[in-house]
């Protein structure tokens, strides 16, 4: 089990998110990653492995499941007209 980390280390988990969420993304697709302020730890398809890696490695981390694709939406207005 991994030691609780303080909100500080959270929000510095956050950033490194934040600045490598493109890197991720093109290299980690449909992955799960685990991660702190200092990296990744380890990365995998299956969530239990990607648990007992970043485990074992007695570090803080955050788990983040990488999105396929990164997609734009559009919301439209519609307008009912008399029939």
């Amino acid at each position: 089990m991994t030691k609780p980390f303080s909100p500080q280390e959270g929000r510095e988990m956050l950033k490194w998110l934040n600045r490598h969420r493109w890197m991720l993304l093109d290299l980690y697709k449909n992955q799960y990653v685990a991660y702190n302020a200092n990296g990744l730890i380890s990365h995998g398809e299956k969530l239990v492995e990607v648990l007992g890696l970043a485990e074992v490695s007695d570090q803080p981390f955050l788990i983040y499941l990488v999105p396929r694709s990164v997609a734009s939406v559009q919301i439209l207005s519609i307008q009912r007209g008399g029939f």
